[in-house]
């Protein structure tokens, strides 16, 4: 099977940005109807700025504090960046071993599974007293609420592959790196890129809950702060500036997404 070709992937993003363009019409539009109520429903309820900001307010604080927003949202993207990079890396490596070796599986499983079940919230205690206030404390927070769904989603994709496409491969004494680019590398993909559609969220969001807990810098702590001082509007603009990035991460991993699965 051929290796991935990077021109292949750029017309494959190309050819699907109109149709993406398309099917965000109608969001786009009802977005647009529900900013031009909220701005004309905060005068009319006569609702205090302090409590709900109009969106006219909101776009003026962001224009005057969007230098700050910036650095702080530098902050947070490179915490993500680490986060979810150890999320992918790892959950697929570990998924792919266990698959590999069924003693593997049986052993560590369970205790991914109830890694999980434990709070997140509930170890910053722990995570603090260990690690400190700030970003590495955080970068650990994001990468365990994350990398769950990694795990498990990669698992559940190398077990989908056909099995008797492997054991013609075996009859052909195909070696485990063989077995692994010609059929679980394309098999498991639609499941480990919808298993990376869910990390980029968690990931992220668990980046900024980290920084509104025990944050020293970044925007979640940046928003705290104007929290802390009734600072509403550039608060939204903040909130604004989370919602627009992180709908733009999950966008580049669904043009990913399909620029490689072309055969669906």
């Amino acid at each position: 099977m051929n290796t991935i070709d990077g021109t292949k992937v750029w017309s494959g993003i190309t050819r699907f940005i109109p149709r993406s363009l398309h099917e965000a019409t109608w969001p786009l539009a009802i977005l647009i109807v529900l900013i031009g109520a909220w701005e004309v429903a905060i005068p009319v309820l006569d609702v205090p700025g302090y409590i709900l900001p109009p969106p006219s307010a909101v776009a003026s604080a962001f224009v005057d504090h969007h230098p700050t927003i910036f650095d702080a949202l530098l902050v947070t993207l490179q915490a993500f960046a680490i986060a979810f990079g150890l999320t992918v890396l790892t959950g697929y490596v570990l998924a792919l071993a266990m698959y590999e070796w069924t003693p593997l599986e049986k052993t560590v499983y369970p205790y991914v599974i109830a890694a999980r079940a434990i709070p997140i919230v509930a170890l910053i205690p722990i995570f603090v007293i260990w690690f400190g206030f700030g970003f590495r404390s955080i970068v650990i927070i994001s990468y365990l609420i994350s990398v769950f769904a990694m795990v498990v989603n990669s698992l559940a994709g190398f077990k989908s592959t056909d099995p008797k496409i492997i054991e013609m491969l075996d009859s052909f004494s195909a070696s485990r790196w063989d077995r692994f680019r010609h059929v679980h590398l394309y098999g498991s993909m639609p499941l480990v890129l919808a298993g990376t559609k869910i990390c980029v969220i968690l990931a992220f969001t668990g980046v900024i809950v980290g920084e509104f807990l025990i944050g020293t810098e970044g925007i979640g702590y940046l928003i705290m702060s104007y929290n802390s001082t009734f600072d509403t509007a550039p608060m939204f603009a903040g909130i604004v500036t989370i919602a627009v990035t992180q709908l733009s991460l999950f966008g580049a991993v669904v043009l990913l997404e399909r620029s490689l699965i072309t055969w669906r």
